[in-house]
């Protein structure tokens, strides 16, 4: 046997194409930024009502939990408009410069309720009632309302109703605690 393997020609410029390796990282980039973003849509910028006695939340098991956050606020604290009772640390009342939130769109008391009802259906009970279709099926979905001190209680008990109405039982209500007693934040259950 005569033969032998001819061995491949060997390229003197070996050289690495940085091209798709920056189009990644900007991409990267691009995912990151984007994302962060999202994660800090789902909290308004509510100044929570003080509690002098507030029930500390237990640490739970946040995976098998879906957790929704209702935000009533004062649209003008967010958009830049003037409202001179609410820059004068009065109780605004005008009914058009609230707004309840989920995860950053904003719906009116009329239409929280078609949301809410979505929401719930998400993830239900797994004991159902079935002896009557009529009845509301029970959701596992906890609702936290985070409404700001001056809200006017017409948006926080419509909400609660609405919970109610569409088997959203798990309510809770932000709060917070004084500066006296450390300044955590906290939630009053049911």
């Amino acid at each position: 046997m005569s033969g032998r393997f001819k061995s491949p020609d060997v390229e003197e410029n070996v050289a690495c194409n940085l091209i798709p390796m920056i189009d990644i990282m900007f991409l990267l980039l691009l995912f990151f930024m984007l994302g962060a973003d999202m994660s800090q849509r789902e909290l308004e910028d509510v100044e929570l009502p003080k509690a002098d006695q507030v029930k500390e939340e237990p640490k739970v098991n946040t995976e098998n939990t879906r957790r929704v956050n209702v935000n009533i606020y004062h649209t003008h604290t967010n958009t830049g408009s003037n409202c001179a009772v609410h820059e004068g640390k009065g109780v605004c009342r005008e009914m058009t410069h609230w707004a309840i939130a989920i995860s950053a769109y904003r719906y009116t008391l009329d239409t929280i309720r078609q949301e809410l009802l979505e929401l719930a259906a998400l993830d239900l009970e797994d004991n159902q009632p079935t002896n009557d279709p009529k009845a509301v099926k029970l959701s596992k979905v906890e609702v936290m309302i985070r409404a700001d001190q001056n809200a006017p209680y017409q948006f926080i008990q419509r909400v609660i109703e609405n919970c109610g109405a569409v088997g959203l039982y798990k309510i809770a209500v932000g709060a917070a605690q004084p500066e006296g007693g450390g300044g955590k934040s906290a939630a009053a259950v049911k």
